[in-house]
């Protein structure tokens, strides 16, 4: 990565914050964000040999761990970023929608991993919450309606 490039990223992940939560830490935006627009990126930091809680997955036989502030961004069931590879070699959280200032930043876990160990008791609060994450490979065809192109890349190779 170039000092451009890092610098980019860095300045773009300043628009937010990081706080204690119920759920444990979590990331919040510090200022209001547009749908569509970059929220937070995620840079690796290292490969790492098996999925673990806190990895992400990258490919089917790949697993990342991601610099914060992207690894404390927690899951929701109904969230308000969704993910894109980016550049770096990790994942860049979009806004679905309009997010506000102060409103925790949050993705769904399912859209990145194909079979998900993060998650065995949700705790997201949202209506349309599923209980427990799964992964990709239980929950297909609703991901792909719901995020369209807000999953990760490889998922996409799969046959719908």
């Amino acid at each position: 990565m170039t000092t451009i490039e890092s610098i980019s990223a860095v300045k773009l992940n300043s628009h937010i914050t990081i706080q204690e939560t119920a759920k444990g830490r979590g990331v919040f935006a510090s200022k209001k964000f547009a749908q569509g627009e970059t929220v937070v990126v995620g840079i690796p930091i290292e490969e790492v040999p098996e999925r673990t809680i806190y990895s992400f997955q990258m490919d089917f036989n790949l697993y990342v761990n991601l610099d914060e502030p992207a690894v404390v961004i927690n899951h929701s069931c109904s969230p308000n970023t969704g993910v894109r590879n980016n550049q770096f070699g990790g994942y860049d959280f979009v806004a679905l929608g309009d997010i506000e200032a102060d409103e925790e930043i949050t993705w769904d876990y399912e859209t990145t991993e194909y079979e998900s160990i993060a998650v065995s008791r949700c705790l997201c609060g949202s209506l349309s919450c599923r209980g427990k994450t799964l992964g990709f490979k239980f929950r297909e065809q609703m991901l792909r309606d719901r995020y369209r192109e807000y999953i990760a890349d490889y998922l996409k190779t799969q046959s719908k």
